[in-house]
């Protein structure tokens, strides 16, 4: 029978294959996270509405769940950092890293969906760009290790953005930048038409003359530094470090990030043209003073669902390894015996639990792709051994308990 009871719109349900393959991930993640000395924070789903809005924006402000009048879930996981730094004493540089569920009311497409996992890495208390290019470097890393080894990194610096804004005298910047936002998704002929909306067409030409030039980086940044000298330089210092990572950055005037609180260097990384960026951030040093106590702040975000949806096909169906096959009931007790040595040893492994005969234990097994079967009947028992099966080749061997373990290691 079907169940009509759906999952809310826009959130879904991971069954066991899928939640290994999300779990690995994780765990590449998070590993490389520590190796590059970043700590774990954790916050809560729920943050009061007064601090999701301080400074997210009109169009993030109204895509947040709101749990009570003055409650919301969290729209990402940098404005509850920037809560905590501000109420504790945490010496810097401090490199935090979160992974956890955040929220937004906004219609689901491919790779974005309303309820989704991010996984983000942030220095706190450090001015220089060097902290951009750590950022950069770690998650370029999870990416390879995650088998990406095609990737772009695009960069900007929302000073110079600004500075252009300030040359042709507009002065709402903010909802010019909300525009420009969606060049990558609705295409220029779309963001033309809405800048000539509130703009004359020459200031228009201007702007996209600056953003699609083309050029060498030293010719981009000579022409930024015109518009705001101390972001081009911000910009220039991150390609030195990144280059000392041996990260290849490309500078895109184009590149806005549609959160509010960016006050300098910005950034995305895509994999598929067709699938957005899968990891995006930037400089927020303005955003820890409206929850107190002010400092340097810069990040980066990885999205789990896009990254998820560009991962290669074959889902694993189990995580067990060996699988413990008693042919009658009465041997379900050195069946034991034998499964929790293999678990004493490191070995992930379970026992039939429904007394099957030995063929639909061995459907099981193969349903879900569980490499070895340690078949034990009235011989195994009496010898104290096993009979080892290669699910793969179906070669048999009769081995000690000892002898199996070796031989299931060794695959």
């Amino acid at each position: 029978m079907v169940s009509d009871v759906e999952t809310p719109k826009g959130m879904r349900d991971f069954l066991p294959e899928q939640m290994i393959k999300r779990e690995e991930a994780l765990d590449t993640i998070r590993g490389t996270f520590r190796e590059y000395g970043f700590r774990p924070l954790e916050t809560p789903a729920i943050e009061k509405m007064d601090v999701l809005e301080r400074k997210c924006g009109e169009e993030i402000k109204g895509q947040i769940f709101r749990v009570e009048d003055d409650l919301g879930l969290r729209f990402d996981l940098t404005v509850p950092l920037a809560r905590v730094v501000t109420s504790g004493t945490f010496q810097r540089p401090f490199k935090r890293y979160a992974i956890g569920r955040a929220w937004r009311k906004e219609e689901p497409q491919k790779g974005r969906l309303r309820e989704f996992w991010q996984a983000d890495i942030d220095i706190i208390g450090t001015k220089g760009m060097e902290a951009e290019a750590e950022l950069l470097s770690c998650a370029s890393e999870c990416l390879r290790r995650m088998g990406f080894k095609q990737f772009r990194i695009r960069v900007n610096n929302r000073k110079i953005l600004s500075g252009l804004m300030n040359t042709l005298r507009i002065k709402d910047e903010t909802a010019l930048f909300r525009i420009i936002d969606k060049l990558d998704k609705r295409g220029e002929s779309f963001v033309r038409e809405e800048l000539e909306k509130i703009l004359k067409k020459e200031q228009v030409e201007e702007i996209f003359s600056f953003m699609l030039g083309r050029g060498r980086d030293e010719e981009k940044l000579s022409l930024a530094s015109k518009y705001d000298k101390e972001g081009a330089d911000e910009l220039r210092d991150l390609l030195v470090y990144g280059k000392e990572y041996g990260l290849s950055l490309d500078i895109d005037f184009s590149l806005v990030r549609g959160l509010d609180y960016y006050t300098g260097p910005v950034f995305e990384i895509s994999i598929s043209k067709e699938i957005g960026s899968v990891a995006g951030g930037g400089r927020y040093d303005g955003l820890l003073s409206l929850y107190g106590q002010g400092d340097y702040a810069t990040g980066i975000s990885l999205g789990i669902e896009r990254l998820m949806a560009l991962m290669e096909k074959g889902e694993k169906q189990t995580l067990t390894t060996a699988y413990v096959a008693p042919i009658k009931e009465e041997f379900y007790s050195y069946g034991v015996e034998v499964v929790k040595e293999l678990r004493d040893k490191g070995i992930r492994a379970e026992i039939d639990l429904n007394k099957r005969n030995l063929r639909k234990q061995l459907d099981y097994t193969n349903a879900l792709s569980i490499p070895f079967v340690l078949i034990v009947g009235e011989k195994e028992k009496k010898e104290k051994k096993v009979t080892l099966r290669d699910m793969k080749s179906g070669k048999e061997s009769l081995l000690s308990i000892a002898e199996a373990i070796k031989e299931i290691k060794r695959q």
